[in-house]
Formats: structure tokens, C-alpha cells, sequence
């Protein structure tokens, strides 16, 4: 089994970070790691040019979702910002529109783990966060089959302030 994770974080070591790491360090698994903010990721152009093949914007994205289509399990962080997930993550769901359109590229089946950090201590984005099982994931035919929301994390990196969620995300990498 190979595990990816993509970190759509912008804070190296920050929250997202953390608990990614420590999820691909648990989990009993071939795994490759994906921080975001140090690739060169543009959004999709909407060029259509990726029905025929892939995408034609010269940057990360086409290794990166190389191994996403390698991968049988997604491990998706991203922090919540003004109630949305980061330019980063949104850039990495955007480039999904290459595999969507290519009938020789499937995201069908693969498992999907969320990550979501936030400052806000009350679960105030919950409804928003639930909407990632239809929309991207859902549509794409992958399941999201576990979830951790670390509400109240606003100090950068805290293992002491993440403790409670890096149980969870290990006990999550373990089932697998």
C-alpha cells in the first residue's frame, strides 16, 4: 500500500505539518510526502489541452498528481482560512480537473484521510468541511474514510497544543 501525503499548508513545521508527518511516520506503509508551498503549482488554465494526455502547464503539478494516481491512500491537509481551505490546497484540488476530464486517468477507489487545522476553538466550519466527501473527493469516486478537524491550534508547530490530534491522526494511520 503506498500512502501520500500533501501538506496544503504555507507553514513548514506549522500544524498541518506535524500532523501529516506524524500519520505517514505511523501508518504501516510505503509513503511519499508532498509539502505544497515549496512546489511550483499554478491553477488549472481550464485549456482543455489534459483530455488528450497531460497537463500543459510547465510546473510541479503533473508529478504531483502522478503520485496521486499512485497512491491508494490520500492524506489531504490543509489549514482553514476565512472558512476555506489554503491557495495552496485549492490549487492542488484544482489540477484533479486534468483527471476528471482524461478517461485514462482514475482517481476511482482510492481512500482519502482529511486533515483540517484551524484557530477558531469551536467547530464553526464543520458543514464546510463535510462537503470535501462530495466535492472533491466524492465526484472523483474516492472515499473519504477518516477525518481529524484540530480546532483551537493557532500556535505553529505546538505538539504539547496538537497532542489530542496526533492520537487521532495515528490512531486513523493505524486502522489502515
Amino acid at each position: 500500500m503506498k500512502v501520500l501525503g500533501v501538506v496544503g499548508s504555507p507553514r513548514k513545521d506549522g500544524n498541518c505539518d506535524v500532523l501529516v508527518k506524524e500519520f505517514l511516520d505511523s501508518a504501516d506503509a510505503d509513503t511519499e510526502y508532498i509539502f505544497l508551498n515549496h512546489k511550483k503549482l499554478f491553477g488549472c488554465n481550464a485549456c482543455m489541452a489534459c483530455e488528450n494526455g497531460d497537463c500543459v502547464i510547465d510546473d510541479d503539478g503533473n508529478d504531483i498528481i502522478k503520485s496521486l494516481l499512485d497512491a491508494d491512500v490520500l492524506v489531504f491537509a490543509t489549514p482553514i482560512y476565512y472558512g476555506q481551505m489554503s491557495a495552496q490546497a485549492k490549487a492542488f484540488v484544482d489540477r484533479f480537473y486534468q483527471i476528471s476530464r482524461n478517461e485514462n486517468k482514475s482517481l476511482e477507489g482510492k481512500k482519502v484521510v482529511t486533515i483540517f487545522t484551524q484557530a477558531q476553538p469551536e467547530n464553526v466550519f464543520g458543514d464546510y468541511i463535510d462537503s470535501f466527501k462530495v466535492m472533491p473527493f466524492g465526484y472523483m469516486g474516492m472515499e473519504v474514510i477518516g477525518n481529524v478537524t484540530a480546532m483551537g491550534t493557532s500556535s505553529k508547530g505546538d505538539k504539547e497544543e496538537l497532542a489530542k490530534y496526533i492520537d487521532e491522526v495515528k490512531s486513523i494511520a493505524s486502522k489502515l
